[in-house]
């Protein structure tokens, strides 16, 4: 049996109107925490501000869910009275800062464990006696969360040799994404080709993320710029999706005017970027800053198609090089280019690797591998037995 008391609290550092991106989390933490308490009415939802009308998409009923703002000394007196009426013995905390957070209230309220989820790398790396002392720091800090949960062994790293969080008080859990929904056989072969105009001929380079500039996407432009001009290639076209407010512009500019400019098309935001990635044949990140194992990465991936991703910290978690893609060298358009040419260079590649990529996905990044990764951290952190919970026995 589970531990009768056990309820969770799951901390939501923005308002309850949250974005896409942190609706993931809200979603994903929702049902690992269903697994670990093994009743959904356990799950209760902090967050920095309810709003009115729109608090949540999650099926809590008023009781489930309040606000949270750890900065303002009345709210956080307001949040303990509420744990301790719910009886909340966990709490689940994203991007929670290790100073100035109010631990220590927590545990008098009576919370028992408590996590912490980093979306984001918690700090540069550090060594020597920098290091040294940060291990201190951490050693006597009178109050600190129990385990920490990263997305990455690179974001694990900057936790242990950044920040000195000892090594055993922290774990990896990949992001994942539904198999069903990001599939080879989600579309039919020339969906994105009809859909946007596009030669079928043309064998279609596909990224999808935000459009700032750590994010190379000018990479992919210029890699663009040197297959079709310099190299001469008819046969390449390139899907850049996550683009708003005009935000394409600055990189159209780069195109004007040569015969790229065709073979370059930004799509905006949109909803039906599974049927649309099953259509494509190479996906492509070419960030230049701190990047880590991110969702696009996956959902290409499972969606059967080989990926080419910059060589930077946990990037090269997503690819096994030669086998399910390939790395180059961040900010390097040249040999970006290489590596899209070896691939449309050779269909049967593409293929095997993107069929390999798939695989993988199945075998450790679907959403029910993060879910339940989620939950065996939550149930391990909590002392609960491995006879006594589920989720410990797989």
């Amino acid at each position: 049996m589970q531990d009768a008391a056990t309820a969770l609290l799951v901390f939501i550092p923005f308002p309850s109107d949250t974005e896409y991106a942190i609706a993931r989390y809200v979603q994903t933490f929702f049902e690992a925490g269903r697994v670990f308490t093994g009743d959904a009415a356990r799950v209760h939802f902090a967050y920095t501000r309810i709003v009115p009308g729109r608090s949540s998409r999650l099926p809590l009923d008023a009781g489930n869910l309040f606000e949270f703002d750890p900065g303002s000394p009345a709210s956080v007196a307001r949040a303990v009275q509420r744990i301790e009426a719910a009886g909340i013995s966990a709490f689940l905390g994203l991007d929670v800062p290790t100073e100035g957070f109010p631990f220590a209230a927590l545990r008098r309220a009576g919370v028992r464990s408590i996590v912490a989820y980093y979306g984001a790398p918690i700090s540069d790396l550090n060594r020597g006696v920098k290091l040294w002392l940060k291990r201190l720091e951490m050693r006597l800090r009178p109050s600190l969360p129990d385990h920490y949960i990263f997305e990455s062994e690179a974001m694990r790293r900057t936790a242990v040799e950044g920040r000195g969080i000892p090594t055993d008080a922290t774990s990896v859990v990949y992001l994942g994404v539904d198999p069903e929904r990001f599939t080879p056989a989600r579309a039919r072969a020339f969906h994105a080709h009809d859909l946007f105009g596009i030669p079928r001929e043309r064998s279609i380079v596909f990224y999808s993320g935000h459009m700032e500039t750590r994010k190379g996407v000018d990479v992919i432009v210029r890699a663009a710029l040197d297959l079709v001009v310099r190299r001469g290639r008819k046969d390449v076209q390139f899907l850049l999706a996550g683009n708003r407010d005009g935000e394409e512009q600055r990189f159209l500019g780069l195109l004007r005017g040569t015969p790229a400019e065709d073979h370059v098309r930004f799509i905006g935001y949109r909803d039906d970027l599974p049927d649309i990635e099953a259509a494509c044949h190479i996906g492509v990140i070419a960030s230049t800053g701190w990047d880590s194992l991110t969702y696009s990465a996956i959902e290409m991936a499972a969606s059967g198609l080989p990926i080419v991703v910059s060589r930077l910290q946990g990037l090269v978690e997503t690819v096994e090089e030669g086998r399910t893609g390939f790395l180059f060298r961040p900010g390097d358009p040249v040999e970006l280019s290489d590596r899209i040419e070896q691939l449309l260079e050779s269909p049967r590649l593409r293929a095997e690797m993107g069929a390999r990529a798939r695989e993988r996905v199945l075998g450790a990044f679907t959403h029910d591998h993060q879910v339940r990764g989620l939950a065996a951290v939550l149930a391990r952190t909590h002392g609960l037995e491995r006879a006594a919970h589920p989720v410990l026995q797989r």
